[in-house]
């Protein structure tokens, strides 16, 4: 593979994973704060624990990927361990639901999707300083 290849490769990841944390967290602070609006305009079954999980799925295999592929010998594990963080936090997130403890899941869940996004973009930055 080449080196352009890997860069492109690498980069192309964290963008997905940055897209779609940022709709994780969107979607985890609608529906915790408009459900009854998702429900108003005809996006009712994107409050159903199936999406929920699917969203959290997908973001935490992106990160836990990005995590692998993002760290170098010469870099950094700054942004490897943020999307480590966030995909432990989200999972924990969703765990708290399915296991009825008295934690606000939302909050958790967001706070995750910030973690992520932020594991993203610095990834982003170290690719775009190694290129």
């Amino acid at each position: 593979m080449s080196t352009t290849s890997f860069f492109t490769n690498r980069f192309l990841l964290d963008r997905l994973g940055a897209i779609s944390s940022t709709l994780c967290a969107l979607h985890c602070a609608l529906c915790a704060f408009a459900p009854a609006l998702l429900t108003i305009v005809g996006l009712g079954m994107l409050v159903s624990h199936m999406v929920e999980w699917t969203f959290a799925l997908i973001t935490v295999t992106l990160a836990i990927t990005a995590a692998i592929r993002g760290y170098c010998p010469c870099g950094t594990w700054t942004a490897p361990l943020m999307l480590l963080t966030g995909a432990v936090v989200l999972l924990a997130g969703r765990f708290t639901e399915q296991l009825e403890l008295a934690v606000p899941e939302s909050l958790i869940t967001l706070a995750a999707g910030c973690i992520l996004v932020g594991g993203h973009l610095s990834n982003l930055r170290t690719y775009r300083k190694q290129r």
